[in-house]
């Protein structure tokens, strides 16, 4: 584990480079224990049964100068009970702490029940002092996906240097880029999901970078769509009424999670015109 220090010397680095707000070191701890967490899952069978997807596999496996986040999602890839996936868990605990002694623990299940996902949480201990309020980290399992495009083993990215004792080159499986931008449409497109996030990984991954071309993934959006029972048809209207709730919670919910973020207008109307030349609203 690296030393406290080491997360006040990145704060301060961002800071200076990057200029805006300063990002919390709270922040920057969750950030280093989640790799070394996906670090240990890349050790353990589970690593076989789940594939990470999200606005933290963006930033863990795909950009490395990406926003910080603050949970897990994965999607099952293998039929697997609750109990299933905590004995799974296990050995995963086991090898952060060998390897690190970072302490990672099952906390506490959602206490909201949700249909088609495993919603709990891990406690952590980190480089940080231990605080009154426990120290957690949100983690989701998606019970059955349309998976349209086949997960890739990708590497978990060391991010920063300060990150001096995460390994290179621990594998697990994750989401492509189009499959994720998918997802986020589709979650843009529920009624009932408002998370800036989706807005602006989407925007990201299909203005900012270019990398996506939402009109090649009509076919993945409409069976992510046809899984949950809808059609683009009945749910091409959402995203205009959803505009006064995310631009209410945008700086909210993402401004600890990067320097510098982007206007909220801008954003959605990127989004927005990608939408149109897509097809996906009119």
């Amino acid at each position: 584990m690296i030393l406290q220090s080491q997360i006040s010397k990145l704060s301060n680095r961002l800071l200076k480079e990057q200029g805006g707000r300063r990002v919390p070191e709270s922040v920057l701890e969750r950030d280093y224990c989640i790799a070394w967490f996906l670090v240990g899952l890349s050790r353990t069978p589970l690593k076989n049964m789940i594939a990470f997807k999200g606005g933290t596999a963006l930033r863990r496996c795909h950009f490395s100068d990406y926003r910080f986040s603050e949970d897990l999602d994965f999607t099952l890839l293998e039929s697997l009970t609750f109990e299933q996936i905590q004995q799974q868990l296990e050995p995963v605990y086991d090898e952060i702490k060998k390897a690190s002694n970072i302490t990672f623990k099952f906390s506490r299940p959602d206490p909201v029940s949700h249909q088609n996902c495993y919603t709990f949480y891990l406690t952590y201990e980190g480089p940080l002092p231990i605080t009154s309020t426990k120290k957690e980290i949100k983690v989701d399992m998606t019970i059955s996906e349309k998976v349209f495009y086949k997960p890739e083993e990708i590497a978990v990215l060391k991010n920063c240097d300060e990150f001096s004792d995460l390994p290179v080159g621990a594998k697990i499986l994750v989401y492509p880029l189009s499959e994720i931008a998918s997802e986020k449409t589709v979650a843009l497109l529920d009624r009932a999901r408002t998370e800036p996030r989706d807005l602006y990984d989407l925007w990201y991954l299909t203005v900012e970078t270019n990398d996506v071309d939402l009109a090649d993934c009509l076919p993945a959006i409409s069976a992510k769509l046809s899984h949950r029972g809808k059609k683009l048809d009945d749910v091409r209207d959402e995203f205009h009424k959803k505009e006064a709730r995310l631009k209410k919670m945008w700086e909210t919910r993402l401004s600890a999670q990067m320097a510098n973020l982007s206007e909220f207008d801008n954003v959605y109307r990127a989004v927005k015109r990608s939408f149109r030349q897509a097809g996906i609203t009119d």
